[in-house]
């Protein structure tokens, strides 16, 4: 599971990785702290009518969930529904990504499914550089040439759980002339207005938000896109329909039209997730500080530390630096799992 380069620059290193470096390949143990779509609090009454699972998915129940999302968050641009972030993300990729000179900027740390999508389709990847596990805008821009076809930044950022403000993220779109994608999976836990209710939206600007994370639905694999009409188009002739099924976008706008335990569950999961950063801190673990559902360790770890988490039961996922150092990603649990994880460290350490 760790990662391969081919070369370095002063901004960024150029990657080809690919799929069996996804972290989804990562075998479920026991205590399982990779998940980072678990559900705290309680399930609203969703009330579904299951003879409807036969159907495709139908106008009107697309329809109903893009008015509701469109009403909730005051969206006056294009709403378009895919299989998660993440389907939608390797959909442009497909898109935008035609051949082995075409690149993708990313930040070095961040979630990299466009990294493994974007070798699949041929090129390669410029994983820039970060000031302190900060993501440089600076770096970024600076690491564009002819072929950048797009940019792709997590914010709040995976695994590193670092905010990046909106004001910045505007003016790096306003900078350039490529498309800029914002996967914004995990807002929710930051408290900050998403980019989606920003009045002067860039039209290079691509806004993607999840149903997995602070909403709890990560197996109905549903997510959306906001975009510029002219992004839309070009996403729509190059896409295939019935993606998602009718089912989840039932599901998910029910659980809008009752986003109240959306929010229980984000308070429920920030409360396990600061008592879990205590424990973590007892015990000499230095942690990146994060905003989000997932904490970055800074303290590194070898090898043999992998695998005897991985003997005792216990899924993480590692992170390797540009030294070849490796962290870890955790996703906070309930109570009893994170207590049964540190446990585990305890006598692992």
């Amino acid at each position: 599971m760790l990662c391969h380069f081919t070369s370095k620059r002063n901004n960024y290193i150029v990657s080809r990785r690919t799929y069996e470096e996804d972290y989804s390949n990562i075998i479920s143990k026991d205590i399982d702290m990779t998940l980072s779509g678990t559900f705290l609090g309680k399930y609203p009454d969703l009330n579904i009518n299951y003879k409807s699972f036969d159907n495709y998915p139908v106008p009107e129940e697309i329809e109903n969930l893009v008015d509701t999302i469109r009403k909730k968050f005051y969206i006056k641009r294009r709403i378009v529904l895919g299989a998660g972030t993440n389907g939608i993300l390797q959909n442009l990729i497909r898109v935008y990504i035609k051949g082995k000179k075409d690149n993708l900027i990313t930040p070095y740390y961040t979630f990299n499914q466009a990294e493994y999508a974007t070798t699949a389709c041929g090129g390669y990847t410029k994983r820039v550089l970060m000031d302190n596990y900060e993501v440089s805008l600076d770096r970024i821009k600076n690491s564009i040439d002819s072929k950048s076809k797009l940019i792709y930044i997590c914010n709040p950022n995976n695994p590193t759980g670092k905010y990046i403000e909106a004001n910045e993220i505007i003016k790096l779109c306003n900078s350039v002339n490529i498309p800029v994608i914002i996967d914004e999976s995990a807002i929710e836990f930051s408290h900050k207005k998403s980019l989606i209710e920003s009045k002067k939206i860039p039209k290079n600007l691509i806004v993607l938000r999840s149903f997995s994370k602070a909403y709890g639905l990560a197996n109905l694999r549903l997510g959306y896109m906001v975009c510029d009409k002219e992004i839309e188009d070009r996403y729509i002739k190059n896409t295939t329909t019935n993606e998602f099924s009718g089912f989840s976008a039932i599901v998910c706008k029910r659980m809008i039209d009752h986003i109240k335990f959306v929010e229980k569950n984000v308070k429920i999961i920030e409360k396990e997730r600061d008592n879990l950063i205590k424990e973590l801190k007892k015990l000499n673990i230095k942690l990146v500080p994060t905003c989000t559902n997932t904490i970055m360790t800074e303290t590194k770890f070898d090898k043999s530390f992998i695998n005897k988490l991985d003997k005792n039961g216990v899924s993480v996922v590692p992170v390797q630096n540009p030294d070849g150092q490796v962290c870890i990603r955790i996703a906070v649990q309930d109570k009893e799992t994170n207590r049964r994880f540190i446990e585990v460290l305890k006598k692992v350490l």
